[in-house]
């Protein structure tokens, strides 16, 4: 890297898959990077040896009593420790980053991410897909009026941002999103009802949290990184193209108007994605254990996605034409029906059913401030789970 001097790193999410894989390119650049905060939700314990390693100078948790009990283990220590959201904007604050990391699922980083707009960090790294998919249209606002740069750190979308990067993107014709298909790509649809919570944890190529690998079993992940896409490289939906591609090997593919296709090859390894947003726009040298061997690649299959079988991301495709809310509707439903399914509260098959029902029921919505993607958002989630607790009852009583 070109600089010499240490980039401080406010990482939201440290707890979690993203978050581990970031602070294990820290450990390998120690000389490049310093922990300055760290944030996480309810895993005190990962924390607490975290805070060991690294030393951060301001942590937040996502309770209150979760911030009681950090405050404890730290024994008398001057580190300000917060909690929720308006702990999490406050970290990127007061810690005064060179970049932010978000790497926290759902939608509890959003004022963070805004905050770190604001204040202009100089790299904005968002593994957290949901807050743009809720309020992408105020992130790029807020980014106009900012020097700070948004890099992703989804496997595909850096992909697509390392091929166009520094490109004339009027020349763009088509993205075209890879999807590995799941642990479900073969299994008959007659089978997806006795689909069990262990079985939709089993991704085939990648290591990652509870949350995201049930997307990925649903597609949903998908369709939320096809939102997701529109959002960043400013495209239509129509330019926008998803295929299966079982090896994880191709991470995404850009089509231009020549006819030329680049694409993005790598192992499946998210410390790729999140070293070239850290080092942006300089490459980090990583010790990842391997490269690819093409002389052993017998073949790099590609097919259509079956969107009988896989709703959820046609769902997320057919959102996009009930305006700002429907995104926002279909990721604040999918929360919940991913977390009730995770608790066995409903089956695999029921999660497609409660977020069209959603959908359909906030068809109607229109927020047209941030105050009103939030209120939605509280509201969606809250009638979803009423509708996932009256299944479960009935379920109960069977």
């Amino acid at each position: 890297m070109s600089e010499s001097k240490k980039k401080r790193i406010s990482l939201l999410g440290c707890t979690g898959s993203i978050g581990k894989n970031v602070l294990d390119v820290v450990r390998q650049q120690k000389d490049h990077f310093e922990i300055r905060a760290l944030a996480c939700g309810r895993s005190i314990d990962q924390l607490m040896r975290q805070i060991e390693e690294f030393q951060p100078q301001f942590v937040s948790v996502s309770s209150e009593a979760g911030a009681q009990e950090v405050r404890k283990e730290l024994k008398g220590l001057k580190i300000p420790v917060f909690f929720g959201p308006e702990g999490h904007r406050r970290l990127v604050e007061e810690s005064e980053p060179d970049i932010v990391i978000a790497a926290m699922t759902g939608t509890f980083g959003l004022q963070a991410c805004l905050q770190a707009i604001k204040q202009k960090v100089s790299i904005l790294g968002v593994a957290n897909k949901e807050v743009l998919v809720m309020a992408g249209d105020f992130i790029r606002a807020a980014l106009q009026e900012s020097s700070t740069r948004l890099i992703p750190i989804d496997s595909e979308h850096s992909a697509i941002f390392q091929v166009i990067d520094g490109r004339n993107r009027s020349f763009l014709k088509r993205i075209i999103l890879t999807a590995s298909g799941g642990p479900f790509r073969t299994l008959p649809a007659d089978q997806f009802k006795r689909i069990s919570v262990e079985q939709a944890l089993q991704h085939p190529n990648w290591s990652m949290g509870e949350k995201i690998t049930v997307d990925s079993a649903t597609l949903m992940n998908k369709g939320l990184e096809f939102i997701e896409a529109m959002q960043l490289f400013q495209v239509s939906k129509k330019e926008i193209e998803v295929v299966v591609h079982p090896q994880s090997i191709v991470h995404s593919m850009v089509e231009f108007w020549d006819g030329s296709i680049l694409a993005q090859l790598g192992l499946s390894d998210m410390r790729i994605p999140i070293s070239y947003a850290l080092g942006y726009p300089d490459r980090i040298e990583l010790n990842l254990g391997g490269s690819l061997d093409f002389s052993k690649m017998k073949s790099l299959d590609f097919e259509s996605p079956d969107l009988e079988k896989f709703p959820c991301l046609r769902l997320a495709i057919d959102s996009l034409d009930q305006g700002r809310s429907g995104p926002i509707v279909l990721n604040a439903a999918n929360e919940i029906c991913v977390e009730a399914f995770l608790k066995r509260k409903i089956d695999f098959i029921e999660i497609p059913d409660l977020i069209e029902n959603a959908m359909t029921n906030f068809s109607h919505s229109d927020p047209q401030c941030l105050e009103d993607v939030v209120e939605l958002d509280f509201q969606v989630k809250n009638w979803t789970l009423q509708k996932v607790e009256g299944r479960n009852q009935i379920k109960v009583i069977l």
